[in-house]
């Protein structure tokens, strides 16, 4: 063996990246794990095989009894109806551990955003001293940007977008739209379109001037949208559309 033989260092096996990933969070108003597998056969029956392979996070932030749910027996239902559940958030130390027994990740609990700028008052008749900033050094969330597409969005294509997607060309079925704003399909959309995904309240909403989708999601609240029925869901199909959230319900409007 030569010298420079022996000095050869090993090729690396791997590399440690960061990625970001967009993932569904299935966020638990009930800890019945019943519950959970009754909403399960109901999509299921509405939609066969249309979450197969979804990656899920199980979000227990809600729930004021988190220890009656059952982490072992949610993870086998999800695998049932298709789904790969890689982590649960929040949840007590009990569902910790239960999470390490089950092989699937554990995330903390989301904070709560704070209040500023909110002065409490223990003494209204009380002078408070109120310390003036000056606006060059005050912090203003950047506006984010639009990104716009214009070649169409094949079927297995994920386009997402921090803030509003406009999409100038046809969206495939099979194809996924996500953004933090609104969405806008100058076409036909046959895909996913997901909207005000980073809110749990938005004003957010999708366009189409072809409305022919799969599913339409506005802050987590999701329409399957494939079964046919009576309802203005079928009236518009094939029309131009608005889908829009009102009174905790998703809602279509003819443009």
């Amino acid at each position: 063996m030569t010298q420079t033989q022996s000095n050869r260092q090993p090729a690396a096996a791997f590399q440690l990246k960061g990625s970001i990933y967009t993932l569904t969070t299935l966020e638990l108003h009930s800890p019945s794990v019943d519950d959970l597998a009754e909403q399960l056969a109901s999509m299921a029956d509405k939609a066969p095989s249309f979450f197969q392979q979804t990656p899920v996070i199980i979000a227990l932030d809600q729930l004021r009894n988190d220890r009656a749910f059952n982490v072992s027996r949610a993870k086998h239902l999800l695998h049932e109806a298709g789904m790969v559940l890689v982590a649960i958030r929040g949840g007590s130390q009990h569902q910790k551990k239960e999470a390490g027994i089950a092989n699937i990740a554990w995330l903390p609990a989301q904070k709560a955003e704070k209040q500023s700028n909110v002065v409490m008052l223990a003494d209204p008749d009380k002078n408070v001293d109120i310390e003036s900033i000056d606006p060059q050094e005050s912090s203003f969330p950047k506006p984010v940007a639009t990104k716009i597409i214009t070649t169409p969005v094949r079927s297995g294509q994920q386009v997402f977008s921090e803030g509003d997607l406009i999409v100038m060309a046809p969206v495939s079925a099979g194809a996924e739209l996500l953004a933090g704003g609104s969405i806008h399909i100058y076409g036909p959309l046959r895909g996913r379109a997901l909207a005000g995904i980073n809110s749990t309240d938005s004003d957010a909403r999708i366009y189409a001037t072809r409305f022919e989708a799969e599913l339409v999601s506005i802050c987590g609240q999701y329409k399957l949208t494939c079964q046919p029925d009576h309802s203005p869901w079928s009236e518009l199909w094939g029309q131009s559309a608005c889908v829009m959230r009102e009174t905790g319900h998703l809602r279509i409007r003819a443009l």
